[in-house]
């Protein structure tokens, strides 16, 4: 049996909420990720809690998820599992402080696509790490469907 192949398609801009409580860390992330050469546009909307994110998501649209694991409402894997629960199909990329091994794998276990050290990448490592978790995501759906890329 022959799948449909279905093609990638390239968005114009890229909708990115960006769930941080710490002001100086959505000052840098922003920063970071609008400043330089990129094939696309990035639309940063931030939230300081998970509860704003979420709320935020139930009214409007987003292409991936930009997520801090410390914040005020949610702890570490507690926040993915909530996002994926809620949005199981949107991206999630972590953005954190912690730099323990298991904490990096047990996050992606929980279905977070990709994992970056706060302070230790670039807005090219930020954007092109947000690009790759919405491919795979597409890719993980298309194989949930039985389709093939």
């Amino acid at each position: 049996m022959q799948l449909a192949k279905k093609q990638w398609v390239e968005p114009e801009e890229i909708s990115v909420l960006l769930i941080e409580d710490s002001p100086t860390d959505v000052a840098a992330i922003t920063k970071a990720m609008v400043y330089g050469e990129s094939l696309y546009d990035f639309k940063i909307t931030p939230k300081d809690s998970l509860s704003e994110g979420l709320h935020f998501l139930d009214t409007s649209r987003a292409d991936v998820i930009l997520l801090d694991l410390g914040l005020p409402d949610a702890r570490e894997l507690t926040a993915i599992d909530e996002v994926h629960r809620k949005f199981p199909e949107l991206p999630i990329v972590v953005i954190s402080g912690c730099s323990d091994r298991k904490m990096v794998h047990d996050a992606l276990h929980h279905g977070a696509q990709e994992f970056l050290m706060k302070g230790e990448c670039s807005g090219a490592v930020i954007r092109q790490s947000i690009y790759q978790a919405m491919v795979r995501k597409q890719i993980e759906r298309a194989y949930r469907q039985g389709d093939r890329l």
